[in-house]
């Protein structure tokens, strides 16, 4: 019994340290971005991998339009893989593909591998002011998911 609880107090404190999203990551102009210097707004990561890269720019975009400066939404490129000596030219790639919004490099796959990041496809995160994932939504930008990733934002725009 006692072996019992132990193991549940400890995956309640597992399942807790999740769900605070804790990162520092560059974006493609070199700026560190970093899960401590977002606290105390709410945001949006769009994640993905090469195959769900142009579905993020969309959610990106759908995005940025319905919540303008009220949200931020950041993009974050899951780039695991990628030798070290051709990351510049990834990342001058990038730079002249995405000029008006930060991408966040996640070189090492860190940041996707810890939210669990599914292949092919976004995975968008509502990260609320005290960086907590309040809520996740993994696939295409079709209407309904917008509405879904706007409802959750919703209550921190007050």
């Amino acid at each position: 019994m006692v072996v019992l609880v132990a193991l549940l107090v400890h995956a309640a404190i597992a399942a807790a340290e999740q769900s605070t999203l804790v990162f520092a990551l560059e974006d493609q102009w070199g700026k560190t971005w970093s899960s401590s210097s977002l606290r105390g707004k709410p945001y949006v990561l769009v994640l993905a991998d090469r195959d769900g890269a142009e579905a993020a720019v969309t959610w990106g975009e759908q995005l940025g339009k319905r919540l303008k400066d009220t949200v931020r939404v950041l993009g974050c490129a899951h780039l695991d893989g990628v030798p070290s000596f051709v990351r510049w030219l990834v990342r001058s790639s990038i730079r002249s593909r995405v000029q008006d919004a930060p991408l966040l490099l996640d070189w090492d796959g860190e940041l996707c591998r810890t939210v669990r990041c599914v292949a092919r496809v976004p995975t968008v995160l509502v990260v609320g002011p005290d960086g907590q994932i309040r809520f996740r939504y993994e696939g295409l930008p079709h209407g309904n998911a917008i509405e879904q990733v706007i409802a959750a934002v919703y209550p921190f725009m007050r």
